[in-house]
């Protein structure tokens, strides 16, 4: 019987949440069966809800949903969580980390770019929301126009911190080697994320009948009409420290985000007519108004169904600490010209230690 055979390991598992493995009834009916199983599902499941919906905030508004059936495991896999690259971001913890978070995937492209970041970044600042409002925000910027681009969403390997070095115009930053936790590599496996472009151009004639659909007195502003908002994602270099038990730490160092028009509209113009469109959720649009986006404030989107973020420091330096209770937590701030972000599967304290400790 299937409650019989041995236990999948975690690979086969987390293509069993994805949906992507070869007998997904099979594999149900084992998982049903076995309580280890439904444990380690559980686990994987609730890790990947963080790293899917801190990233998939930036994701295209996913795959289709899988309705949950009655005989499905215990643990619901719905919505499908899109494939991470787990040998990449081993938990949640870190790809909460990092507000290049916000330069990898096209639902908070939207949100991240169209609609928060309208500017050449400085600093960072916590703006919570919850993944309905971010399937909302997707939504509604997909009535008013065609997005194009494949921003880069995969660190490639690169053979040493000198090589990924050679590859960037700011520092990388690298922690002391007594910060990191004992039991970790003290070496870390080194990737780079290279520079990538998304386009979203505007569409006035579909702005308009989604205004008026919705019963909105909102003037579409001379000129969107084939305005073309460019999201310039900066390139980034991970140093991923790993342990026993998927235990690590990972350390992302990336260039400032910048956004430019290619029309008459100013990304400030533009910013405020987006808005004011019907179906941008208001939790949304308040907190943006207490953004100081002239000064180069980058909002990063917290998934509030799913961490905890708040306002804290390092070396001086506005940032954004991120944590989920037995999962692990990340800190992200920027500096000059570049944007740093500590991750792991540790408590805020050694995050916020390795990240005051960083040279570089």
């Amino acid at each position: 019987m299937m409650t019989t055979m041995t236990c999948p390991d975690k690979g086969t598992l987390r293509a069993f949440l994805d949906r992507a493995d070869d007998d997904h009834a099979a594999l149900a009916a084992h998982v049903r069966g076995c309580l280890d199983c439904r444990r380690a599902v559980r686990e994987l499941r609730l890790n990947a809800a963080v790293t899917s919906d801190a990233l998939s905030l930036l994701d295209a508004p996913a795959a289709t949903v899988v309705p949950h059936r009655a005989d499905d495991p215990y643990e619901l896999v719905d919505p499908p969580v899109g494939k991470r690259h787990w040998g990449r971001i081993a938990s949640g913890a870190a790809a909460v980390a990092l507000a290049v978070g916000l330069t990898l995937t096209p639902t908070g492209q939207a949100v991240a770019g169209g609609l928060l970041n309208l500017f050449h970044s400085k600093s960072v600042t916590e703006v919570t929301i919850s993944n309905a409002d971010a399937r909302q925000v997707a939504t509604v910027l997909q009535k008013l126009g065609v997005t194009t681009g494949t921003p880069s969403s995969s660190f490639a390997p690169v053979a040493s911190l000198a090589e990924a070095q050679a590859k960037v115009a700011f520092p990388v930053a690298t922690p002391r080697p007594a910060d990191v936790p004992a039991g970790l590599a003290a070496a870390p496996t080194v990737g780079y994320l290279a520079k990538s472009d998304l386009t979203v151009t505007f569409d006035a004639a579909r702005t308009t009948a989604y205004l008026q659909a919705s019963g909105s007195t909102t003037q579409v502003p001379a000129g969107l009409d084939g305005e073309k908002l460019v999201l310039h994602f900066p390139d980034a270099v991970a140093l991923e420290y790993k342990g026993a038990n998927d235990s690590m730490l990972m350390v992302v160092s990336a260039g400032a985000f910048e956004a430019s028009t290619t029309g008459p509209l100013d990304v400030n113009q533009l910013r405020d007519f987006l808005l004011k469109v019907p179906g941008i959720p208001t939790s949304l649009t308040n907190q943006l108004g207490h953004v100081d986006l002239a000064a180069g404030a980058l909002p990063l989107p917290i998934p509030v169904d799913q961490v905890r973020g708040t306002k804290t420091t390092v070396n001086g330096h506005s940032a954004v600490l991120v944590a989920s209770s037995g999962i692990g937590s990340a800190v992200a701030w920027q500096s000059g010209e570049r944007l740093t972000g500590v991750a792991g599967t540790y408590g805020s304290d050694v995050v916020l230690k390795v990240a005051a400790g960083l040279k570089g």
